[in-house]
């Protein structure tokens, strides 16, 4: 009998897309679902945050909320959505501390606030184990959304922000009680990339999105899938997060490619508008400290690779997987 720690996570979404593909919209499979609403898209995303897999040991219940509202925004960004509303079902043990529910609920809203949205509702359940089930929305005009389909052979690989910081963070537990703090904190607090999404959508030259939470080489394993066209990554021009410098090279060229849990932007833009989107955005007053970085490129075929300064080499579908990967996202 096949189980599902034999074909993974994406094997098993491809099960479910069989059953429920009707021809929706803009299709399965992208960062979010959306129902038609006049000139713009309902957009609608779901993740679930569960003790096994989302949560180190020391973390706090504010960070654990946090967290768990922030994955889901990080997906109505990837649209290019502006988020209206979350709400979040909450699972968790009889035996639960009230203060620990109280702060858990107080780092959800601090995240909610951050980005001018509430907590609309949801739903508490007794279960063995603390599990949160989060769904954000948002709205974006129908011709503005982005999804993980729409690049085209030529277009030019962005990414924002730094690559390798959730990794760095998760090799930092390892490490003395001292440092476990500041990792905590940055495995744990993921900043949406709001307003870069609505940049990249209202520019009107980016051509696909996603966030990366699986790692690079799994998200474009996943736009490649959709497109079927190759993604060539210049590996000396990523944005590598400066505290991977401290680990052996190899060590830090997985974190920064398939760890995954950055949160980050990848997408795909128009090479003509290329240069005038980079302008665009590093003038933009809310990322004087964040950046916008080409990463390489999108081919007709090849299969996708990391060019290097010796050659080339696959660029592998490998990174976070649920059913498969074992430890803490």
């Amino acid at each position: 009998m096949t189980k599902l720690s034999d074909i993974g996570e994406r094997g098993a979404i491809d099960i479910l897309a069989r059953i429920y593909d009707r021809g929706q919209p803009i299709g399965l499979g992208h960062d979010c679902g959306v129902v038609d609403w006049g000139d713009d898209y309902l957009v609608v995303t779901t993740d679930v945050v569960n003790q096994k897999t989302h949560i180190p040991a020391g973390a706090t219940p504010s960070q654990i909320g946090w967290y768990a509202t922030a994955v889901n925004l990080s997906d109505i960004a990837a649209a290019g959505a502006r988020p209206l509303g979350f709400v979040a079902a909450l699972s968790m043990p009889a035996s639960t501390d009230v203060e620990f529910l109280r702060s858990l609920a107080q780092g959800m809203e601090e995240c909610v606030r951050e980005f001018g949205i509430a907590v609309l509702g949801g739903d508490t359940k007794e279960a063995d184990v603390l599990s949160i089930a989060g769904t954000a929305f948002g709205r974006v005009r129908k011709d503005r959304i982005l999804l993980r389909s729409g690049a085209r052979p030529g277009d030019v690989i962005v990414v924002t922000g730094d690559l390798g910081r959730a990794g760095h963070a998760a090799k930092m537990l390892e490490q003395p009680a001292a440092l476990r703090t500041a990792a905590l904190d940055q495995l744990l607090r993921p900043y949406p990339r709001i307003a870069d999404g609505t940049f990249f959508s209202e520019s009107g030259v980016v051509t696909s999105c996603m966030d990366l939470s699986d790692g690079l080489g799994a998200s474009l394993a996943q736009m490649a899938a959709m497109t079927k066209l190759s993604y060539q990554i210049e590996d000396g021009a990523l944005p590598r997060y400066a505290g991977l410098a401290s680990f052996p090279p190899q060590v830090a060229k997985d974190l920064a490619l398939y760890y995954g849990g950055d949160y980050e932007l990848l997408a795909t833009a128009r090479p003509d508008s290329i240069q005038t989107l980079l302008a665009r955005y590093s003038t933009a007053a809310q990322r004087e400290r964040h950046r916008l970085t080409v990463i390489g490129k999108v081919a007709a075929s090849g299969g996708n690779l990391l060019l290097t300064q010796t050659g080339r080499e696959p660029l592998l579908a490998k990174g976070w997987e649920h059913f498969r990967s074992a430890g803490i996202r």
